[in-house]
């Protein structure tokens, strides 16, 4: 067994663990809170890490802005409260603080990697906070972080072990075919076992089966998402936080497009 592999299974048990536990305390002591709290902290560092990355490639975003904006709308998800005129209205506050710093060199590209920043991460890790509002929200979470990540590992250790053909060398030279199909598999596999055990009422394998596989291509577009930003960007990992598995925002990237596609999807067919 590779350092690596072992690496990863050691601190890949210790989350495991600590996820377990955030998810029993969520739904038996403090309903819908730790899971919130969890998610906003996660995608706060997240967002973080991606304006360290653009600062090191010579970027300058606007950090303090940037997480203000990622902060509020994390919270407003929370409560409730997001909406298209809250949405307008930060992108306002944006622009009117970039005026007000009159400040005009490089003010196109520090706003564009400051929004960037914003719309990548915190805007679209709060519909795990929004997954968490729906019927069932407790199980749906834990669901598409069990597709997410078992898929993940899937991909991992086949596209280690036999992987040949090159999924999209440009962005992730890593990936493969054999990885991609390998998700698809583990992320039904998973979908299965939650389906089947943290569900108050089985939704069926006619819903949960196509959930499974929508949100596992989500996270593999997802991953796909990350590492070309940070290819370009130059850096191989966001930051150093766990061996072998990278930074935070290393660690949410799947997260990223999997819970929107599949809080769409159940939006439009959950019913």
């Amino acid at each position: 067994m590779s350092s690596v592999v072992a690496t990863r299974l050691r601190y890949g048990s210790i989350l495991v663990a600590v996820v377990t536990g955030l998810f029993w305390s969520d739904k038996h002591l403090f309903e819908g809170i730790p899971s919130a709290l969890v998610i906003g902290l996660l995608a706060l560092a997240a967002q973080a890490e991606f304006y360290m990355m653009a600062r090191s490639d010579g970027r300058a975003p606007s950090i303090p802005i940037g997480l203000g904006m990622g902060a509020v709308w994390l919270l407003a998800t929370a409560l409730g409260w997001a909406s298209a005129d809250l949405l307008a209205g930060l992108l306002m506050a944006l622009l009117l603080i970039s005026v007000l710093g009159r400040k005009p060199e490089g003010a196109s590209d520090r706003l564009g990697i400051t929004l960037l920043g914003f719309l990548a991460v915190p805007f679209l890790l709060a519909q795990l906070i929004a997954l968490r509002e729906l019927p069932e929200g407790w199980a749906w979470l834990i669901f598409v972080v069990a597709v997410a990540k078992t898929g993940d590992s899937m991909a991992f250790f086949v596209g280690s072990a036999f992987g040949r053909h090159k999924l999209i060398p440009e962005v992730s030279p890593n990936k493969s075919w054999e990885g991609a199909v390998a998700s698809l598999g583990g992320a039904a596999l998973a979908g299965w076992i939650v389906a089947s055990t943290c569900f108050d009422q089985n939704p069926g394998w006619q819903l949960w089966l196509p959930a499974a596989l929508v949100a596992n291509i989500g996270a593999q577009f997802g991953d796909l998402s990350e590492s070309l930003l940070k290819r370009s960007f130059r850096t191989k990992d966001s930051a150093g936080l766990l061996p072998a598995f990278g930074g935070t925002f290393d660690l949410v990237d799947s997260f990223l497009l999997a819970a929107p596609a599949l809080h769409l999807y159940l939006a439009y067919f959950a019913n």
